[in-house]
């Protein structure tokens, strides 16, 4: 049996308890450690190759989401979110540093990259125990908001286009539907969410996504 720290209130039973098994911990550290090292690449490359931070700050969004995904089930989710918030005001202080340009610099006002760690931490707030909620909120918004941006872009748009609304509502069914959702359940997160993304200001939509998605998912899912 592999070692593992439990903590339960007194008199409850397995139900309640909070377990972090040692592998489970050793897999989060290992994980994170990957995007650490993602995260210095890409400010290698931004600082040393001139890689556009639009480019760089994207992946990083990505691999962040991929991250959440990989090691929400190795951790109790009282510890995934208090180490989302706390990575939240990690990137308070890069910013205020400059630590991390490839994230934090880009052409218009936002605090994505703050409360992209939030929005993830709502997420599994939300979802509980239910795995394939938050894996349809995360990957909504690391992967439809990414795709919605690169439409701008492709249109040579500097604000938010109704073309990548369409595509963020696309990749978004896509991905609710690979979570094992219904046709309802896929349609109003489609919908709703490319709303939310689309009228959400100054990066707020890494709050807002994973809010709304995982909400209509646990209501309707």
């Amino acid at each position: 049996a592999s070692a593992h720290l439990v903590v339960a209130p007194a008199g409850s039973c397995a139900r309640g308890a909070i377990v972090i098994t040692v592998a489970g911990f050793s897999f989060f550290l290992g994980a994170a450690l990957v995007l650490v090292a993602v995260f210095v690449l890409l400010e290698y490359l931004v600082r040393r190759r001139s890689a556009p931070t639009e480019l760089t700050r994207r992946i990083a969004h990505v691999a962040a989401c991929v991250f959440a995904v990989a090691v929400h089930p190795a951790i109790p989710v009282w510890m995934f979110m208090t180490i989302a918030i706390a990575f939240s005001g990690l990137m308070l202080l890069s910013r205020h540093f400059q630590v991390f340009t490839s994230i934090h610099k880009v052409r218009r006002r936002s605090l994505g990259d703050v409360y992209l760690p939030l929005g993830l931490a709502i997420g599994a707030l939300i979802a509980g125990d239910r795995f394939e909620i938050f894996v349809a909120a995360a990957l909504t918004l690391g992967l439809g908001d990414v795709a919605a941006g690169f439409t701008g872009d492709f249109l040579r748009s500097s604000s938010k286009t109704w073309w990548g609304s369409v595509v963020f509502m696309i990749v978004t069914a896509m991905v609710v539907a690979a979570c094992g959702f219904g046709e309802i359940s896929i349609a109003a997160v489609a919908i709703l969410a490319a709303a939310t993304e689309r009228y959400s200001p100054f990066g707020t939509d890494n709050l807002t996504i994973p809010l709304v998605s995982a909400g209509l998912l646990a209501l309707l899912g």
